[in-house]
């Protein structure tokens, strides 16, 4: 083997190594990630979801009802692909087609009007990755 083979290979393996470490954390893992929206000058509350592999952060998210929420979310994990969705089409929280499936170093913005005071479940609709903790829950006032 040359050189050149050897470092190829190095780099593989640590490309690889840097790959996998982020496949093992779980929502279950990381515990409750708050954050309460507050509504900008535009009158939209704005609030940002960093998609990482099987977790939200945050992953409680408390907003107003009858005011625009957008949330931009920023997926990092960079093979597993996810999306984000909510079925709560009565509340006026209907996420799902508007998301996709959406992979690494992609942002995507989502805009909704939340009209009834609860909590509504969100998560992971790619495969099993809601099993493995990739949840959340919109508190709306």
């Amino acid at each position: 083997m040359s050189i050149g083979n050897a470092s190829l290979r190095r780099a593989l393996v640590a490309a690889a190594a840097v790959a996998l470490a982020g496949c093992g954390t779980s929502g279950a893992k990381i515990g409750v990630r708050e954050a309460t929206a507050h509504a900008a000058a535009d009158g939209v509350q704005h609030v940002d979801v960093n998609v990482h592999s099987f977790y939200f952060d945050p992953n409680l998210i408390t907003v107003e009802a009858g005011k625009p929420v957008e949330l931009t979310l920023h997926f990092k994990p960079m093979f597993t692909p996810h999306n984000l969705t909510c079925d709560a089409r009565s509340a006026g929280i209907d996420i799902d087609k508007s998301v996709g499936i959406i992979s690494f170093d992609h942002t995507k913005h989502v805009r909704f009007t939340p009209t009834q005071p609860g909590e509504y479940p969100f998560y992971c609709g790619v495969d099993s990755h809601m099993k493995k903790g990739m949840t959340g829950t919109f508190v709306v006032r």
